[in-house]
């Protein structure tokens, strides 16, 4: 089987949102270790929201998407919130600690589209928002200020950081992604 090759784009939004896309992240050895850290440095011991479309499990077995089709709303269950909105999709809160953070792989995996961030926003908000989550770009919860930072893993395996540069470093920001998934094709 061929390997995946992983790229790496960055855009700068007319709006004024930089997005970063890690392309096939899901595909490389390192992947939940990498997603664990910048998930650590960006939201950990603080409350974070969730955004469900879809399930996918395409990286899992089938006992596997079994058995986190349990696991996943018992987890946000027991220190947050989960509720189902419509047949394709489904919100979550909770406030990440260390475990939370190694499980959040998983949750990648079994879902066809994960949004996360650290809201600036209140929870009914949120879901009303989510509830047209197609109506919208993923860039509009930074640009409608709901979160300062928001990662987004989608389609089986592509990373997205999407962050307002006037609360984050676009270096800094840069240089964690390219400390976990190198530079070598990185298109700016």
């Amino acid at each position: 089987m061929k390997k995946r090759q992983i790229t790496i784009e960055e855009y700068k939004n007319y709006a004024g949102t930089h997005t970063i896309i890690i392309n096939n992240a899901r595909y490389q050895e390192s992947f939940c270790n990498a997603i664990e850290s910048i998930i650590k440095s960006f939201l950990l011991d603080k409350e974070v929201y969730f955004g469900f479309c879809r399930t996918d499990g395409m990286n899992l077995s089938l006992e596997e998407q079994k058995e986190l089709k349990n696991k996943i709303p018992i987890f946000f269950q027991n220190d947050g919130n989960f509720q189902v909105l419509s047949e394709y999709l489904s919100v979550a809160r909770s406030k990440l600690n260390n475990y939370s953070c190694s499980f959040i792989p998983l949750i990648f995996d079994y879902y066809l589209e994960t949004i996360m961030f650290n809201p600036k926003v209140d929870w009914e908000n949120f879901k009303e928002y989510y509830l047209s989550y197609q109506e919208h770009r993923f860039d509009e919860i930074i640009l409608n200020h709901f979160a300062y930072v928001l990662f987004y893993y989608f389609d089986s395996g592509d990373f997205l950081i999407c962050y307002d540069p006037k609360i984050y470093n676009s270096k800094d920001i840069r240089s964690m992604v390219e400390l976990f998934w190198g530079n070598s094709r990185m298109n700016y």
